[in-house]
């Protein structure tokens, strides 16, 4: 069983929004863009732990528009695979043949009064009194703002309730007679810290102003002691130790509690919930906190992978992205003040182009899922370059929340298509290669068709005769045809980024590089391009600024612009 949908109408930054979910989702999106309240949301419908007054409604729960003030608000979850006996018998004809229900949320701003309604499809809601389903179905939750002392200390204690409840007769009967002898122990070690000389002392003093204050201390004394007088008392008391290669230690800071935290809870739901009848989702709100970049990866596929149920974690950690298909990625972004899921959260579409891109997978394009704004580019030597440049056109990267990302070759459809499904503005720019058509005469417009095919227009018919790319600028078709696709963010070069850098930069570079022609320095640049392209940035850096109004600065200048657009 696993949450599949869930509909927000009128509710806090949502106006009107549909979010899909994968049985593993991560939630992404900037700061106050709805992340929390769309977890919230799910708590409301089915979060045990929210008792009936929290989820009373407040006027601060209803969306306000730029234009008008919601009265109402929806919160609607669609629950699928339901194959659980124990959830079929609470669910009763709540389901369908299918193994659906749907479950909602209403609430009205005049009375704040709300209602919950349960049906087997949308046109069969009907209205229930409690959220019953709650017996056998139930979200456990773990905040983003966590006071992890305390709770660790409150997972601790149920921890132990619930193994003691788990305990068989005869474990139990041997954890009664040792704990009889603890107590036995506890008793005596009172005793002996009683003895101690200055322990005696303190006690003294602290007894003989007793007498001084009220006569009913005549017979009254108290006395310093491990403050755990009974056996239960002890117990509760225990606290979380570390043991580092047999020697016991302090726990470690936020980072390391948080990973304590984090394995006290999953160890208690484990033991707290009958896992073959009762349904779990788990949903955490930045997991990362407090870690490292190689504790982030762990934590996110332990999450994944030892978690028995759906979970849903809401990161801004591109370490913890770096665990989720692009296609179990919800990625929330806000328009007009309305908050909404990028094609309607976890997407099919993209999967299989996931596959063909996934060798290629590293902290970059994970770092991409949370810009403004990706240039994509074919190589190293490309981002190299652009990252330089952004400066000398007074583009801050970072300020802007803009990614410069190498597809390490042509295969710039793979990565448009996962862009474009998760609303990510784009702009790339590539080669103007011409190759050979095999066994054939004739060659192809490489470069010009990669464009020509992801603008989603008609392609250029081969030429009959050998042909460079310098010719097609020349005779005038490299102008025709990209100004069929700059407008839409796809910018071909006019050769290639050595070639068209020389020729822009040319007494600057054949100096820096020391070549007396253009062409041995486009051949010195065209080899080891990365090593030899920082190499040149050094050199050059002086001298980028006079390409702030030329062609190569178009894709930067570009990106900049449309991200300001979806702002």
């Amino acid at each position: 069983m696993e949450i599949s949908s869930l509909h927000l109408k009128g509710f806090r930054n949502f106006k009107d929004s549909v979010t899909n979910f994968k049985n593993n989702t991560l939630l992404i999106g900037s700061n106050d863009v709805g992340k929390s309240n769309m977890l919230h949301a799910l708590r409301l419908l089915l979060d045990k732990s929210l008792s009936e007054a929290d989820i009373e409604p407040s006027e601060l729960d209803f969306h306000i528009g730029n234009k008008e003030a919601s009265e109402h608000l929806a919160v609607t979850a669609k629950l699928s695979n339901i194959t659980e006996d124990a959830v079929l018998s609470v669910l009763k004809g709540h389901v369908s043949d299918d193994g659906e229900t749907f479950i909602r949320y209403t609430a009205k701003k005049s009375d704040l009064s709300y209602k919950v309604f349960i049906g087997r499809s949308l046109d069969e809601l009907e209205e229930v009194v409690s959220r019953f389903y709650l017996k056998y179905i139930n979200l456990k939750y773990i905040q983003s703002q966590r006071d992890l002392d305390r709770f660790i200390k409150r997972e601790k204690r149920q921890l132990l309730k619930v193994a003691q409840q788990s305990l068989e007769p005869t474990e139990k009967q041997g954890d009664e007679k040792l704990l009889s002898e603890i107590s036995t122990d506890l008793t005596n070690l009172n005793e002996k810290v009683s003895q101690l000389e200055y322990v005696d002392k303190a006690t003294a003093d602290i007894n003989r102003e007793l007498k001084k204050l009220a006569h009913h201390h005549s017979n009254y004394k108290v006395r310093l002691d491990t403050g755990a007088i009974q056996v239960n008392d002890f117990i509760d008391k225990l606290q979380l130790g570390a043991n580092s290669n047999g020697s016991n230690i302090m726990l470690g800071g936020d980072g390391r509690n948080n990973q304590i935290l984090l394995a006290l809870w999953k160890a208690k739901s484990t033991k707290e919930h009958d896992l073959d009848n009762e349904v779990v989702f788990y949903v955490i709100e930045e997991p990362e906190a407090h870690l490292h970049p190689h504790q982030q990866r762990k934590l996110a596929s332990y999450l994944i992978d030892e978690l028995p149920g759906q979970t849903i974690i809401s990161s801004h950690s591109p370490q913890i992205a770096v665990n989720f298909k692009p296609d179990s990625i919800v990625r929330l972004l806000s328009k007009d003040g309305e908050t909404h899921s990028a094609g309607q959260g976890c997407s099919d579409c993209i999967a299989e182009g996931w596959e063909e891109m996934s060798y290629r997978m590293s902290i970059l394009p994970a770092e991409a899922f949370f810009s403004n704004g990706v240039l994509l580019v074919e190589g190293p030597s490309e981002v190299l370059f652009y990252t330089e440049f952004s400066e000398h056109l007074g583009i801050d990267l970072d300020y802007e929340n803009l990614s410069i990302l190498s597809v390490d070759g042509i295969a710039f459809k793979v990565y448009v298509k996962i862009l474009n499904a998760l609303e990510i503005p784009w702009v790339m720019r590539t080669d103007n290669d011409i190759s050979k058509v095999p066994n054939q005469e004739s060659w192809q417009y490489t470069g010009m068709n990669r464009c020509l095919k992801i603008a989603g227009l008609a392609t250029c018919d081969n030429s009959k005769k050998e042909i460079n790319p310098q010719e097609t600028v020349d005779n005038g078709k490299w102008f025709e045809v990209s100004s069929l696709f700059s407008e839409k963010g796809i910018f071909l070069s006019k050769i290639d980024l050595e070639n068209d850098l020389v020729n822009e930069l040319s007494f600057p570079i054949l100096t820096a590089l020391e070549k007396q022609s253009t062409l041995k320095a486009i051949k010195y640049l065209q080899n080891k391009k990365a090593l030899r392209m920082r190499v040149l940035l050094k050199k050059i850096k002086g001298d980028l600024s006079q390409l702030n109004n030329s062609d190569i600065a178009n894709p930067l200048l570009k990106i900049n612009e449309i991200s300001k657009e979806g702002a």
